[in-house]
């Protein structure tokens, strides 16, 4: 494998990603609106506590049934659980996509960069739910847990896909995304691997 050529892409994508990032977070609020639609839906259309969510900008809340209680000033104060989320805190995986093309700079590179930004947002939404999902059934204590109704697997389940989502697939999803739309490139490395083998073994 040719080294310049790797070293060149691992240039370009992280440039790419350093130029890129501001004008992601200038647009994130926009990007966030298919997000947060996303994943509110399905939050509502699964759990019977979750009523709908709101959107304010790039922060999201999840409207829920469940009620708290918090002591203010020596007064007992209740309310309802209401879970909010800034998309920016996890929707730079579609920044790194953008890097990653930019490197590599595949055929058709204007539809693949749209297909894999629409591809994003579903993924997004994903991580979005399961986020507000560990903030209810996790993080806001035993007696919001039993007003869910839900067994302790399911907590389990979440608290997984949580801590997976946050330290390994926020960052992995745009990766093997754009490793499937530009599959051009990994054969070329791997032809210039096999060439550079050769090389070697030669005599």
């Amino acid at each position: 494998m040719q080294l310049s050529s790797l070293g060149r892409f691992l240039l370009v994508a992280i440039a790419s990603l350093l130029c890129l990032m501001p004008l992601w977070y200038y647009l994130a609020a926009q990007f966030s609106v298919p997000v947060f639609y996303l994943a509110g839906e399905a939050a509502s259309s699964i759990f019977n506590w979750a009523l709908s969510y709101t959107r304010d900008g790039t922060v999201g809340v999840l409207n829920t049934t469940l009620k708290v209680v918090s002591v203010q000033n020596g007064q007992f104060r209740s309310g309802k659980l209401a879970p909010m989320l800034d998309y920016r805190m996890l929707g730079y995986g579609i920044v790194l996509l953008w890097a990653l093309l930019l490197a590599s700079f595949p055929r058709h590179w204007g539809r693949k960069l749209l297909i894999g930004s629409l591809a994003m947002l579903p993924v997004q939404a994903l991580n979005v739910a399961v986020q507000w999902c560990n903030d209810v059934l996790n993080r806001a204590g035993p007696e919001v847990f039993v007003q869910t109704g839900s067994p302790q697997w399911v907590a389990d389940v979440v608290a997984f896909l949580y801590h997976f989502n946050l330290f390994i697939f926020t960052a992995l999803a745009p990766v093997l995304l754009w490793l499937w739309l530009d599959r051009e490139y990994l054969a070329k490395l791997r032809e210039q691997a096999r060439a550079a083998m050769a090389v070697r073994q030669a005599p």
